[in-house]
């Protein structure tokens, strides 16, 4: 079989700039997660996938650095940020939504509140400044010979698709989301109550207010049958394929969410030889290859494991779902 290429290669690189970003909106999506909404002056070329790094502005800072007695340094424990958060390594965010005019940017980005940064970044108001790194890492690939996308999300993953779900509109293709929570109110997007999402997953309707305004129909699962198809997202698309079955060769799908769903999802597509995308997620100190920390392992048959690391910030954090090596030792 001939490799399709892409419209958009993951290889593409797009200056990245270091700027204060002021506070838009911090909006409540469910009992989780949260929208931050920011502006700045410019932020071109972004694309979906790629993420940015977000900290505090340099003019938040109060840092107080003392002497530890042993010749290094360390941060006071009362150094805060205007927020009175400590200070704290950038956070690495998905992109979940851009726009562009003559005055400057937009970006959206969903998060979860899981611990100082992201408590730090739930603190935020509307006129507090952030500071945002990026564009950074790699995008999703659009192929121009596949006419059909499947966009398979759960939790914060729905960020990078949702983002994506604009370019596929704009480039023609027949796309569908999946997406999937594990009760209904852990769902951080707005439902169509008008067309309510359909219990079974072989029916994609237009329930999900943000993917409908792209043409974008939805199956909705929770795992606990809560609202829209019982079952997990993985199991939603196994479901939706079969009742709707295309040719292989005319399929690409993207994921990204929590890894044992999207090893699902690459398994699935491995056996039925459907192209498919995943963006990975890590802990990403630097977002630039620096600290070498952030590994992800993909398969590589000249090396004596049959694996070898990569780095999800500039390797990925997008990658060919075939190259993951899911089952390696990570303590190799």
């Amino acid at each position: 079989m001939i490799e399709s290429q892409p419209v958009v290669s993951c290889n593409t690189r797009v200056s990245r700039s270091i700027q204060d970003a002021s506070v838009v909106g911090n909006q409540h999506l469910c009992r989780e997660h949260l929208r931050l909404t920011l502006r700045m002056s410019a932020f071109a070329g972004a694309r979906p996938g790629q993420f940015v790094h977000i900290g505090a502005a340099s003019d938040g800072i109060d840092e107080v650095i003392t002497g530890s007695g042993d010749g290094t340094t360390e941060a006071s424990p009362d150094v805060r940020l205007g927020t009175g958060a400590p200070v704290l390594l950038r956070r690495a965010f998905s992109i979940a939504g851009i726009e562009t005019d003559a005055q400057g940017s937009t970006i959206e980005i969903i998060y979860r509140v899981v611990g100082r940064g992201t408590r730090w970044m739930a603190s935020l108001v509307e006129g507090d400044v952030a500071s945002v790194l990026g564009p950074l890492g790699r995008e999703f690939p659009v192929f121009a010979d596949k006419p059909i996308a499947y966009l398979v999300a759960g939790g914060v993953g729905l960020g990078p698709v949702l983002c994506l779900a604009e370019t596929l509109a704009k480039a023609g293709k027949r796309t569908v989301a999946m997406c999937g929570a594990r009760t209904a109110d852990l769902f951080p997007l707005s439902v169509n109550r008008a067309n309510p999402p359909a219990k079974s997953a072989s029916q994609a309707v237009p329930a999900c207010v943000e993917f409908a305004c792209h043409g974008v129909p939805v199956v909705l699962s929770t795992d606990d049958g809560s609202l829209g198809f019982a079952g997990h997202v993985g199991e939603a698309l196994t479901e939706y394929h079969r009742a709707n079955p295309a040719a292989a060769d005319d399929i690409v799908v993207y994921a990204c969410g929590p890894e044992l769903m999207m090893r699902f999802v690459a398994d699935f597509c491995e056996r039925l030889g459907i192209t498919c995308y995943v963006c990975m997620e890590r802990s990403m100190a630097c977002g630039m290859g620096t600290c070498q920390s952030c590994v992800v392992p993909v398969r590589d048959e000249s090396d004596v494991d049959g694996w070898r690391y990569e780095l999800c910030c500039t390797d990925g954090p997008v990658f060919d779902a075939r190259r993951i090596a899911w089952n390696s030792n990570p303590n190799r």
